[in-house]
């Protein structure tokens, strides 16, 4: 997310405050955030279909990750992470199947 936020003219500072990390951390960590439980959820093995459809609130990261991939394609931003969850959002890759296409990218400094 920095380096396309950069892309776009922020500050890279402003990722590592409250709402760079700090809404990072309490997406990742709270059972409270609807993302999250999207998460949870499609580990252990629903659907995405059937997880939203169960939702009363929306969940953003379903909702935005279409968007930030094009985003980030449209100024030469490289986000595999959110390339592979925009799949799992729309319904076309399996997330078994991003989490085996991420963890065979080739090593390096990211």
């Amino acid at each position: 997310m920095s380096r396309l936020g950069v892309a776009l003219g922020a500050q890279p500072p402003t990722f590592s405050g409250l709402a760079g990390m700090g809404d990072i951390m309490a997406t990742c960590a709270s059972m409270q955030s609807r993302n999250t439980q999207v998460g949870v959820r499609l580990g252990k093995g629903e659907s995405i279909a059937a997880i939203v459809g169960s939702m009363n609130m929306v969940a953003e990261g379903v909702k935005s990750s279409s968007a930030v991939v094009k985003l980030a394609q449209q100024h030469g931003v490289e986000m595999p992470i959110a390339e592979q969850v925009a799949l799992v959002c729309e319904g076309t890759m399996s997330a078994e199947d991003s989490l085996r296409a991420l963890m065979s990218r080739s090593v390096r400094s990211e």
